[in-house]
């Protein structure tokens, strides 16, 4: 029996979203034995789309002269790398932080899956929210020390030394990791949750409940990406312009009453940008060039175990240092070049990249699976297309 390629891509997209359940598959390879298995399901994923696409590209391969500059460009930087570190283990971190996106945003650009695949994508997606959502009430029920016990049979707290889950509080209620890993990535697997099912007619009612663990990650940098996509999509619309007028003739008191009142709960506490500011002017101590950035490997996650410099915090930041301002352009062309030039779609870009200003959003797993499915064609099945035309 013929398989179509395109339905053998189905697995892997699977695999790479359960990958980003970190806790769950800690769980699961825990009681087959040996839970370090688990940090193989995400380049595991990752290869079987390459191998994947390699064969299909034997069929036919679509690529620009954009493609040809960017990627030869990445190539050079990638010499760079292996002299800028002494480890194998360095290269593929780097590997991944840099190259993992655009290598599967190129891939996902030209692939097309069926709606009826892409449905129960989305529908294991919903799954998994509901029950991180679970996992967030059950963290706020038991207390920080109680859940982290149920899970790993251990309580630490921040950062886990040796399972790197990470345990929060913001105010009274605790940043749980539920079942992903952390609350960052929690919030921003809500978001990217509430994107796709928006662009879904079918599953559009049930993008509201992607708010409840968006909300409960308190991850301020995710509320961004997530008003500033509303804003422009609410907004862009002439009929909603006087509603906008209306909104900061009554909205902008209101704003400032309720920020009098909630500053001293530091909901608004700007504490953490300012330190951003001052890390980045102080504790960033690197010789890079700015038209070609040059320190690929010396910064995020190349430089484990060197304290703030294997953050960054922020993408954009750490593209300059690595990559230079022609690295950062050639970024946003190559994006542009393979986005589906739709007003929802160039909204998620710009959402993304004021995202990333404040965040390495690279060093989440769920964004490096979830970001480049956004480039994936759907196509409708012709069942479907057919009950269409008779209505």
């Amino acid at each position: 029996m013929k398989v179509k390629l395109s339905k053998l891509f189905l697995f892997p997209i699977v695999l790479q979203i359960i990958a980003t359940q970190g806790v769950l598959t800690f769980l699961f390879f825990r009681y087959m034995g040996n839970w370090e298995l688990k940090k193989f399901l995400h380049p595991l994923s990752f290869f079987l789309i390459l191998i994947l696409f390699v064969i299909k590209a034997v069929q036919k391969l679509t690529i620009t002269i954009l493609d040809v500059i960017f990627f030869i460009y990445f190539f050079i930087l990638f010499i760079v790398l292996i002299f800028n570190v002494d480890a194998i283990e360095s290269v593929y971190l780097v590997f991944r932080e840099v190259y993992f996106l655009f290598i599967l945003v190129y891939i996902f650009s030209q692939i097309e899956i069926n709606r009826s695949d892409w449905n129960k994508i989305l529908k294991l997606i919903f799954i998994l929210l509901i029950v991180n959502s679970g996992f967030i009430i059950l963290t706020n029920t038991m207390g920080p020390e109680n859940y982290m016990k149920m899970i790993t049979g251990r309580y630490q707290w921040g950062i886990d030394p040796e399972y790197k889950f990470k345990i929060s509080n913001f105010y009274k209620f605790w940043r749980s990791p539920a079942l992903i890993g952390d609350a960052a990535s929690v919030g921003y697997f809500s978001v990217f949750t509430y994107l796709f099912m928006d662009q879904d007619d079918r599953f559009k009612k049930r993008k509201y409940l992607a708010l409840f663990p968006l909300f409960f990650s308190f991850i301020r940098s995710a509320y961004l990406v997530f008003l500033v996509y509303e804003f422009l999509k609410f907004f862009t619309k002439k009929k909603n312009l006087k509603i906008l007028v209306l909104i900061f003739k009554i909205g902008v008191p209101v704003l400032i009453i309720s920020f009098l009142y909630l500053s001293k709960y530091d909901i608004f506490s700007l504490a953490s940008l300012y330190d951003r500011f001052y890390l980045w002017g102080n504790n960033v101590d690197v010789d890079y060039n700015i038209l070609f950035g040059g320190e690929i490997g010396n910064v995020g996650a190349g430089a484990r175990g060197q304290g703030f410099i294997a953050t960054i915090d922020s993408y954009w930041y750490f593209l300059l240092l690595s990559s230079g301002f022609i690295g950062i352009a050639l970024v946003i062309l190559f994006m542009y070049e393979k986005s589906k030039k739709t007003n929802k779609f160039l909204f998620i870009l710009i959402s993304f990249f004021l995202g990333g200003l404040l965040v390495n959003l690279v060093q989440s797993i769920v964004f490096l699976a979830f970001f480049p499915l956004l480039f994936i064609t759907i196509k409708e099945n012709s069942s479907e297309l057919e009950a269409n035309e008779d209505k």
